[in-house]
């Protein structure tokens, strides 16, 4: 007998790795998966990111291509970032997970000038992860909003995929 089939998609990459520490502004996280998620469901996907003090940092919309999820982030505060995200697999169950990455803080030096006319912002750095770590799943311990929201949301998923399955579920007709 064959055993069955293990479908979901799993997270295979991410930008920053979790328990990495970058350097420099981060302006976009990018999580890559092993399959493109369930084409349809966009609605579905979410990366959040909570900066150290306890706010939304993601910006702008989320970017899917092909396999690759990317949010758009102001990441510039020294400290301790929460990511969390939440995919639909091509077998149609939604998979989350999260982790967190430290930044050491914005790169641009302000340098005082004595020219009157306006600075332009220095280049941004790209962020340098200081380990290979690969995100895999999450931490059990995050209690932060957005966890609890992807937590709830996921489950009202299931449930609605659980009721649809139900209700258009053949019943088999009664002999003659």
């Amino acid at each position: 007998m064959a055993a069955p089939a293990s479908a979901h998609d799993a997270l295979a990459s991410a930008t920053p790795a979790a328990d990495t520490t970058i350097s420099g502004d981060l302006n976009a996280v990018t999580l890559t998966f092993s399959e493109q998620p369930l084409a349809g469901l966009e609605s579905g996907l979410v990366i959040s990111v909570i900066g150290p003090y306890g706010s939304e940092v993601t910006t702008g919309t989320l970017n899917v291509d092909g396999s690759t999820l990317t949010k758009p982030v102001d990441v510039a505060a020294p400290g301790t970032y929460k990511l969390a995200w939440r995919s639909v697999s091509v077998d149609g169950h939604p998979i989350s997970g999260g982790y967190q990455f430290t930044s050491t803080g914005s790169t641009a030096s302000a340098t005082p000038t004595a020219s009157a006319a306006p600075s332009t912002p220095a280049a941004t750095a790209s962020p340098t992860a200081t380990g290979t770590a690969t995100a895999q799943g999450g931490s059990a311990k995050d209690t932060s909003p957005a966890i609890w929201a992807l937590g709830g949301l996921t489950g009202l998923f299931v449930l609605a995929v659980v009721g649809i399955l139900l209700i258009t579920r053949r019943r088999p007709k009664a002999p003659e």
